[in-house]
């Protein structure tokens, strides 16, 4: 019943939406993880989670509203809006965290020696 309320119209005007969503909340998660520090997040260290932060978040804004020529014709309500943004935000979180994985994994490759098979320990 609750989901007959919900009408995203026949453009892709809700695609665009959460792509821009999605796009902007993944930059500002950089940017408070870089604030902080939060490794578990932050998928460049220093001034560089802010930078791609601030460039995710402003890109969004401006795709979306270069890209999107539906954005004054009478489409998406509050509640679409609504819905798109939690489902991008919900979204955000776990690829955020992958990515960082994913960053972290590589830097630890990056940095640890790789063993030869002479200098591995015997196996019993």
């Amino acid at each position: 019943m609750f989901l007959n309320l919900l009408h995203f119209g026949d453009g892709p005007q809700a695609i665009n939406y959460f792509i821009f969503c999605l796009v902007a909340i993944l930059g500002t998660i950089q940017a408070v993880a870089a604030r902080y520090a939060r490794r578990d997040l932050l998928w460049f260290d220093g001034p560089i989670g802010y930078a791609l932060g601030g460039v995710m978040i402003i890109g969004g804004f401006v795709w979306f509203f270069m890209t999107d020529q539906e954005i004054f014709i009478p489409g998406l309500a509050g509640g679409e809006l609504f819905t798109i943004f939690v489902a991008a935000f919900i979204i955000a979180v776990p690829i955020t965290r992958l990515i960082a994985f994913a960053f972290a994994f590589a830097r630890l490759r990056a940095l640890a020696p790789a063993k030869t098979a002479r200098e591995k320990e015997p196996s019993l």
